[in-house]
């Protein structure tokens, strides 16, 4: 059985997975409407991507330009969306995002103001300046902000502590189990409502600028409780240095690269020496192209084998004159000589990396999930933004839904009857199945596995896919199913590795359903379609087909099978 574990019993009215700003500021609303509520977070508490977010979030208020407004801001919004958006989610998001932001201006968020408004800095896809902004140091003004009002309220926190699946009663959603992996303590959370905060999937992936914690399981849990999930084929890939590995950074490197191709005279090329982008935009060639443009050739290159020894294309740097290697780019030339790379004659590789999942948990505006007493907000939930989003929706979503979830489970949880008992056959399958992995003493590393579904996603889910490569993709993995998964081992030399590798194998158990998901999705979508930075691209069906594919699909677990439907997308008026 778990004897090498504790086991803990806990009861809250709403359960949050996820400590981000979604997370956080579902905690909040909720305490705010009466509830006891209960934050689970695999790192500390506010973390998540939100912590490194930069350059701000959109917010119409108007303030830089009167013409602005929530109206304007939506017809963007639908516009970054590609036909795809469910506009009751954008309506509410780019609605609430106004008021919310306000709210924490009463709480003391430390954005840039210009006396008593905001100051909004303009951003690709607004019509207006939107973005309210701490320069680039928005994520932490945020983080920093909603850590202050939890404090104040007092959200009790489960911090370093890893959810592993949803309990369940019938049909709905009453808690979750998870393992405090720092401690190897197994714990069960009674709940009347559970709201899935847990971000995006970047480390689904082996290189990502999101941060160790996000790597996908959210979207896995919800799938294996029954919820449905939609739009999981839409990624943003942003392109950044894959090789050498020294140089490899968790920054945003699309600017820089625009801004060397652009003024520097830097150059793309192939393996085969090719000036690949002129393929695609012969006038122009690099020059001139949006971020949207380049991932997508960058992508389309590698998918169809004409990239680079490490897995991405050459960046030649040769031509870029003295004075920018002098001044805004000394960092990276100095990071180059460090790694023994001369740039005058020496190019680097550079590789789409995933940014974020457009895609996620299918939601209404309530923040309501298709499963009873489960909702989803931030990352983790999907519909709002159809095949892309453009840059300050994602903060700005995660903020505004994360109040609506809150708020809305702390309604239901009221409305149920307390006291219920445990379900202890429930407890105890659990117990078990840790159980059989604990008493594994030789098996496959859940780390090893790890990396196999890494290499896979990089390969074959990456910006650029097709036919045969998804079709390799979903072989392997359903093999990995069958035969790697059941031999993981957690065996460590004391309690804390031991409990270091489970959390691990809760991870990677997730990666195989996310992968699964994400080219199923993919393989299914027989057209090319997305807007900044990515979406998705078939080198076989390299057009965008409104006539066969201006609808969405949508994933579910169906009596444990992988199944899928299409649907069209919700308007306005339907």
């Amino acid at each position: 059985m778990t004897e090498a574990f504790n086991t803990q019993r806990m009861e809250t009215d709403v359960l949050i997975v996820g400590g981000g700003a979604a997370g956080a500021m579902a905690a909040i609303k909720s305490i705010e409407e009466g509830s006891r509520a209960l934050v689970v977070t695999k790192g500390p508490f506010p973390s998540g991507n939100t912590s490194i977010a930069l350059a701000g979030y959109g917010a119409a208020f108007g303030h830089a330009d009167p013409r602005d407004n929530p109206g304007v801001h939506f017809e963007d919004a639908l516009k970054a969306g590609q036909g795809l958006c469910n506009q009751n989610l954008v309506r509410t998001w780019v609605t609430k995002i106004v008021e919310i932001t306000s709210e924490m201006d009463d709480w003391g968020i430390d954005l840039v103001k210009e006396g008593d408004k905001f100051a909004q800095r303009p951003w690709e896809g607004h019509t207006y300046p939107r973005m309210v902004h701490q320069n680039l140091t928005t994520g932490r003004a945020v983080v920093k902000c909603l850590a202050a009002k939890s404090k104040e309220i007092g959200v009790p926190v489960l911090a370093n502590t890893i959810i592993g699946g949803l309990l369940k009663e019938g049909e709905e959603v009453v808690g979750a189990w998870g393992l405090r992996y720092e401690t190897g303590e197994l714990v069960f959370i009674k709940a009347n409502a559970v709201v899935l905060a847990t971000g995006g999937m970047g480390n689904l992936f082996p290189m990502t600028d999101n941060v160790g914690t996000v790597t996908g399981e959210g979207y896995a849990i919800a799938f294996k409780a029954g919820a449905e999930l939609i739009q999981m084929e839409f990624c943003h890939f942003l392109p950044t240095i894959s090789y050498p590995i020294e140089m490899r950074g968790k920054s945003v490197f699309m600017g820089k690269l625009r801004q060397l191709l652009n003024e520097g005279g830097a150059r793309l090329y192939n393996c085969l020496g090719e000036r690949f982008v002129k393929r695609y935009y012969p006038e122009t060639g690099e020059k001139r192209r949006g971020g949207e443009e380049l991932t997508r050739a960058i992508g389309l290159e590698i998918c169809e084998g004409r990239g680079s020894p490490h897995g991405g294309v050459f960046l030649d740097l040769s031509d870029v004159p003295l004075e920018m290697r002098q001044t805004q780019f000394s960092k990276l030339w100095e990071s180059a000589i460090q790694t023994g790379i001369d740039l005058s004659f020496q190019p680097i590789e550079i590789a789409p990396n995933p940014h974020d999942l457009v895609g996620g948990v299918k939601i209404d505006v309530t923040g309501r999930t298709t499963v009873p007493g489960l909702f989803a907000a931030g990352e983790a939930a999907g519909g709002a933004h159809g095949a892309s989003r453009f840059g300050g929706s994602a903060l700005a979503d995660a903020l505004a839904f994360g109040a609506i979830s809150g708020t809305n489970a702390a309604h239901d949880a009221a409305q149920k009857k307390k006291g219920t008992p445990w379900d202890e056959n429930q407890i105890q399958g659990i117990e078990s199945r840790i159980g059989s992995l604990l008493a594994k003493r030789d098996g496959i590393e859940p780390s090893a596995l790890g990396r196999r579904i890494q290499e896979i996603a990089n390969q074959y889910l990456n910006v650029g896919r097709n036919e045969e490569g998804l079709k390799k993709a979903l072989k392997e993995l359903e093999q990995m199913e069958r035969e790697s998964l059941p031999r993981l081992t957690v065996s460590g030399k004391d309690l804390k590795e031991i409990a270091s590798n489970l959390r691990k194998v809760i991870e990677v158990d997730g990666q195989l359903d996310l992968a699964k998901i994400i080219a199923t999705a993919a393989l299914l979508r027989k057209e090319s379609r997305g807007g900044y930075f990515g979406g998705h691209y078939r080198t076989d069906y390299p057009n965008r087909d409104d006539k066969n594919w201006l609808k969405n699909i949508v994933i579910k677990n169906q009596n444990g099978l992988l199944s899928s439907h299409t649907e069209l997308p919700i308007t306005e008026k339907g």
